[in-house]
């Protein structure tokens, strides 16, 4: 093997040098002269080992020479570098050549002479960190002198020093080639702002937003370090330059995340096709259905116990979450990419997707209206449909309203199919009062996958049905029944990627839905709304080099055909004397709203920098009513930096924008809730949100705080203009400020601790309390996982709520415990146990003024069937 460079010659030397072992001699020659000699080691390390000589006080350097450098031949540089370590031995006895302070040693520094031989040794910053030169009087930490262990080995100490000096004067005989390549995960995700470096040649360099680096000047072969707070440290040695390397597109490497969890909490974007670009620093959680304790029926109860974010609303089957203190329509929805819009004024609850066919529900959480478009105030809530790689059959029971699922799936070669049944009966909640709880309700999810042509593309149909869908609350069943007989939806969505950088996908929305309102002994209303919602994304991205990184897009979202008919009923003693109205309340109503953003990523070091703008325009209209536009700007500033030790600061900038939507402007009717008069006069509700984060990613431990302030113009609330009649107007201003904490701590390699929680207040600018803003929590989580048992513990405290706002009661604290067991009888079939309010407690999810109590103690039981491949 011949000498490569003499670069990492030298820092060989200087490594092992610094080494904390002072068994470091012995390791320096194998190391020294297995670089530079190869096969002639073992040779030149028999003839000139280490002896044992005495040591004289200090003694100088009597003379240098030039070192010979005319051949290049290996046993011409063993020649010199006898001669020099015999020139130099008298200094090595007197001196000793050391980098950082070693392990247990006190090291006296003193200045060389003029006639030092270090005059003709390389500077120190060729060769990397400072190197010092100490007197030979060292002791340890008991005072013992030390200085014997420096003689001892003088020799080695002459060979080294005469090793810097030949590598020093020995031209290379290979140019610095730059090393290129991608950080990746394990599952394939790119991994940003990784630290890549080689330590023994003091380079290093960060990877961009698609997880590339490239280190400049590195010889070869080298040792790189990959660094990242939320991972595991990596290394790789890098050989010369191979023809697979050149073809594979550079050096490729994984990470794995120091726990599972990283991978979850963490924030994600553009994981789906035409998905907007997310930014980096708003705090983010994903969460899965394996992530609860008990067994969700919606999405409320999946997303429920993420900090900042809570039930909102009556509770059943549509109920809704709130998310920093916001809520109903100012938090958007999405499945893959695709927003999700409603006509129930209480907002969209997303229940006609089954939690067992989520595969991950991301909850963002702080400014991102700028990201996603108008109605993303608080945050988004992001639903990924589960991808099925083989068969998978699961039975689930629940005591509470004999509620039972039923759930079909299988995937391969990019197909991924799942079919799911739900249904429900009515029951007592935990009070003892009777609830209308039941409905049935079947969804599914055909996902197809395939690449060519460099290309990735998706389709992805979603079909849905509700049937008989009660709806709880504190009328039922004296005085309003409410009812949703019908609930059918269709998704359907097309996407493309390129690995340019450019993304699009377009989708349709059919919908509809049937309510029922029956004042008992009064009259019955029943209302039919249709609407037909699409959408479509562009975008690209650009790496423009030296840390930055450009998206551009453009985004299209529009309904037709948006309908509410209804029918009012007044009951009279003679059922055929009955009055019948008939209403079109929404007359065709359509709206179109089209928006252009772009935001720009800039890197620095471990620093990370993100901006963004969008303009967005809008026009709504209902038959004959005057149509309204509206136009708006939103903007947005974060910034992400690792502070060392595994902290990474987070502080954003952001302003919000939702526009009021159609049912707000122009519905005048009968909703689940009573009567409701639209207001078409409604302006744009505007925010301006700021927040401060830190993040600490340990070896076994995760934790992230934030701390938020939300000041919100022209809040629109819902208020009572007269007995059961409500409508909408503009509050002058509102403001949600609070703090908001989640993190866990691995115990073990079968224990997790988990906790989340967090503070939240909210007020108008007159002092009132704003409607929504959810009771402050606590949550802490134990979680086992055995070879063949797993469990789940979580206990939940909900503070009590005594400022209730517009439309709410005050409500008690309460202590939540569930639990779950989970036992494999083979390696196909999984038994798991549940329960739900262990505690049997009395509370209530939400402070809504209608909300019945929740349910009481309940248990479940599940059966899994995974056949083996």
């Amino acid at each position: 093997m011949k000498y490569q460079n003499r670069l990492d010659l030298r820092s060989c030397v200087y490594s092992t040098l610094c080494s904390s072992d002072l068994a470091w001699s012995s390791r320096l020659s194998t190391n020294l002269w297995a670089v530079a000699y190869g096969e002639h080691y073992e040779r030149f390390r028999q003839k000139y080992k280490p002896t044992d000589r005495s040591v004289e006080k200090r003694i100088g350097v009597q003379r240098s020479r030039k070192i010979r450098h005319s051949s290049r031949r290996p046993w011409a540089l063993l020649r010199n570098l006898t001669s020099l370590a015999g020139e130099i031995r008298a200094f090595t006895r007197g001196l000793y050549l050391v980098g950082p302070r070693s392990q247990g040693l006190e090291l006296q520094p003193t200045a060389p002479t003029i006639d030092s031989p270090l005059r003709h040794l390389p500077s120190a910053s060729s060769i990397g960190p400072p190197i010092a030169i100490f007197e030979t009087e060292i002791e340890d930490a008991e005072g013992e002198d030390m200085s014997r262990f420096a003689g001892r080995h003088s020799w080695v100490c002459g060979f080294l020093l005469a090793a810097v000096l030949c590598a020093e004067a020995t031209p290379a005989e290979s140019a610095a080639k730059a090393i290129v390549g991608q950080i990746q995960t394990v599952d394939g995700r790119v991994v940003e702002q990784a630290r890549v470096s080689a330590p023994d040649q003091g380079l290093e360099v960060y990877t961009d937003a698609k997880g590339r680096f490239a280190l400049d000047g590195c010889r070869r072969p080298c040792l790189l370090l990959v660094t990242h707070p939320r991972f595991q440290a990596e290394s790789i040695t890098v050989p010369a330059t191979t023809d697979s390397e050149a073809e594979s597109g550079g050096v490729h490497i994984q990470l794995t995340a120091k726990q599972e969890i990283f991978e979850r909490i963490d924030v994600t974007a553009g994981r789906s096709s035409g998905d907007a670009f997310a930014p980096e620093t708003v705090a983010s959680t994903e969460i899965r259905l394996e992530d609860k304790a008990y067994a969700p029926s919606s999405l409320a109860e999946m997303v429920e116990g993420v900090a900042g974010v809570a039930e909102n609303g009556q509770p059943g089957l549509f109920q809704v979450y709130s998310v920093r203190g916001v809520s109903r329509h100012r938090v958007m929805t999405l499945i893959s990419g695709m927003q999700i819009v409603g006509e129930r004024r209480a907002g969209v609850a997303t229940s006609f997707v089954d939690p067992t066919l989520m595969g991950a529900v991301e909850v963002l959480r702080g400014p991102a209206s700028t990201y996603y478009g108008s109605g993303a105030l608080g945050g988004v809530v992001q639903v990924f449909p589960k991808e099925f790689e083989r068969l998978e059959v699961d039975l689930a029971w629940n005591s509470f309203g004999d509620e039972n699922v039923q759930t079909v799936g299988w995937g391969q070669d990019g197909w991924s199919i799942g079919i799911a049944r739900r249904d429900a009966g009515n029951d007592d909640v935990s009070d003892g009062s009777p609830q209308d709880t039941h409905f049935t309700q079947i969804s599914a999810a055909v996902r197809k996958t395939w690449e060519r042509a460099g290309r990735t593309w998706e389709v992805l149909v979603m079909p849905s049905l509700g049937d008989d869908i009660g709806k709880p609350n504190t009328d039922f069943p004296d005085s309003r029944i409410t009812e949703y007989p019908e609930e059918e939806h269709l998704l359907v969505k097309v996407g493309v990627r390129d690995d340019a950088g450019w993304s699009a996908h377009a989708f349709v929305h059919p919908n509809s839905l049937i309510t029922e309102t029956l004042r008992i002994g009064s009259r019955l209303n029943v209302v039919e709304n249709e609407a037909f919602d699409l959408g479509a994304n562009a975008q690209r991205e650009w790496d423009l080099g030296s840390g930055a990184h450009v998206l551009a897009g453009a985004d299209y979202f529009g309904r037709r055909g948006v309908t509410a008919d209804e029918l009012e009923r007044r009951f009279s003693d003679d059922a055929s004397a009955d009055e019948i109205t008939l209403l079109r309340t929404l007359d065709d109503a359509g709206q179109d709203e089209l928006s252009a953003y772009g935001s720009l990523r800039w890197s620095w070091g471990a620093a990370s920098l993100q901006a963004g703008a969008r303009l967005t325009w809008q026009e709504q209209q209902n038959g004959s009513a005057p149509a309204r536009d509206d136009t708006a700007w939103t903007g947005f500033l974060g910034f992400v930096r690792p502070v060392g030790s595994g902290f990474e600061l987070t502080a954003n900038l952001g302003t919000g924008l939702r526009f009021p939507n159609l049912s707000e402007r122009f519905f005048t009717g009968t909703t689940g809730r009573g009567g409701t008069v639209g207001n078409p006069d409604l302006e744009a509700e505007r925010s301006t949100n700021v927040d401060l984060g830190l993040r600490w990613f340990g070896e076994r431990a995760f934790l992230a705080a934030q701390v938020f302030h939300l000041e919100i113009d022209d809040y629109i609330e819902r208020i009572e203009i007269e007995d059961d009649v409500l409508t909408f107007v503009n509050l002058t201003s509102g403001s949600i400020e609070g703090f908001e904490i989640e993190g866990f701590y691995q115990l073990s390699d079968q224990w997790l601790l988990e906790a989340s929680g967090h503070v939240i207040d909210g007020e108008s600018e007159t002092g009132d309390p704003l409607a929504d803003i959810s009771p402050d929590r606590l949550q802490l989580g134990l979680r086992y996982s055995g070879e063949r048992f797993g469990g789940k513990v979580q206990w939940q405290y909900r503070a009590a709520k005594d400022d209730p706002g517009g439309g709410e009661v005050a409500i008690s604290s309460a202590n939540v415990v569930s639990a779950s067991l989970s036992y494999d009888l083979s390696t196909s079939v999984s038994l798991t146990v549940r329960a739900k309010n262990l505690l049997d407690e009395t509370y209530f999810s939400s402070a809504d003024d209608k909300t019945s109590a929740a349910p009481g103690r309940s248990v479940g039981v599940g059966v899994s069937w995974r056949p083996s491949r």
